[in-house]
């Protein structure tokens, strides 16, 4: 099994403009909207690959009902925590083209979510025991008003027993907490890693330092994005594998992180199924294929997309 946690799912409002004049009543060209957050994301890109997996996390009020509905709808199962106040957050996200033909300029602005209460969260806790072994428990995104800060260390600390593998797509101090329970795989873009180790985000060799420090603090897989720079991955062989960015027109870079995540344990699993002796190959070059394929989609990449950048690489 998969599960996919999301403390503070969304419904992203992605609108697109080819100018944007403040204290003026603008037109967008078009408008799309998608229902997500980091783990969902991850979920959504597992189906488009044939991965089964169940979200977990908080929704409330009918903009959570409504996300719950278009997940099952596409056929993903839903195990949410209703919360008994307030409503699952909606973001806007606006898209500018800076000039005709030019790079898309994009700006975000995300809503704070409901507040989790303490009964929600022990209910959340409640569904860890019957994680079973060898399953893969992912664990992405900030915390929500009301969640302690070290709740994603309390999450591995209660899956340990389980034997569970935990991916965990977090930042600063929250990523940090959780390297001493061994998270099967880490996923910083290079200013979140950057961040943490107080380093410049363009020093590939600080970049790739930091990795190796998260490393033997307890990760046994670190992956880095970068953008259009590529990415890399610490496998826990200890082998660095680089790759270069695949050439492409960004359109939207929201799930990109997300895809790469999905993209890895897809890849991951698929190459154990087939006994493969390396099975951090494919997974490394799916990540990559999903993260840029969704990079270059509307909104989240579909199964043809993803599959044809993979293709591409050797």
């Amino acid at each position: 099994m998969i599960y996919t946690v999301t403390f503070n799912p969304a419904i992203d409002c992605v609108m697109r403009a080819s100018e944007l004049r403040f204290g003026h009543v603008n037109r967008a060209d078009r408008q799309e909207i998608y229902f997500g957050g980091k783990g969902v994301n991850v979920s959504e890109v597992l189906a488009q690959l044939g991965r089964a997996s169940t979200a977990w996390g908080f929704t409330a009020g009918f903009t959570g009902a409504a996300l719950e509905a278009a997940l099952r709808a596409d056929g993903i199962a839903t195990d949410f925590v209703r919360l008994p106040a307030g409503s699952t957050r909606i973001n806007m996200k606006l898209g500018i083209a800076s000039e005709e033909g030019g790079p898309l300029e994009e700006t975000a602005l995300n809503a704070r979510g409901p507040e989790v209460d303490a009964a929600s969260l022990a209910a959340f806790y409640d569904k860890l025991p019957h994680v079973g072994a060898g399953d893969i428990v992912i664990l992405s995104g900030a915390l929500p008003v009301g969640m302690p800060s070290d709740a994603y260390a309390r999450i591995m600390e209660a899956l340990a027993p389980t034997g569970a593998r935990v991916v965990v797509d977090a930042t600063g101090e929250t990523l940090r907490s959780v390297l001493p329970y061994s998270p099967f795989l880490v996923k910083p873009n290079d200013e979140e890693l950057a961040a943490l180790a107080s380093c410049d985000p363009g020093d590939e060799a600080a970049l790739q330092n930091a990795a190796l420090d998260l490393a033997a603090h307890g990760a046994r897989n670190v992956l880095v994005s970068r953008g259009g720079k590529g990415s890399f991955l610490l496998d826990e062989t200890g082998a660095l594998r680089q790759a270069p960015g695949i050439s492409g027109t960004l359109v939207n870079s929201v799930g990109a992180g997300d895809s790469m995540v999905a993209g890895f344990v897809a890849g991951y699993l698929a190459s154990c199924e087939a006994g493969e002796a390396d099975p951090f190959d494919e997974a490394f070059k799916l990540a990559q294929a999903a993260g840029s394929a969704t990079a270059f989609a509307p909104g989240l990449a579909s199964t043809s997309e993803i599959r044809a950048l993979r293709a591409q690489l050797s």
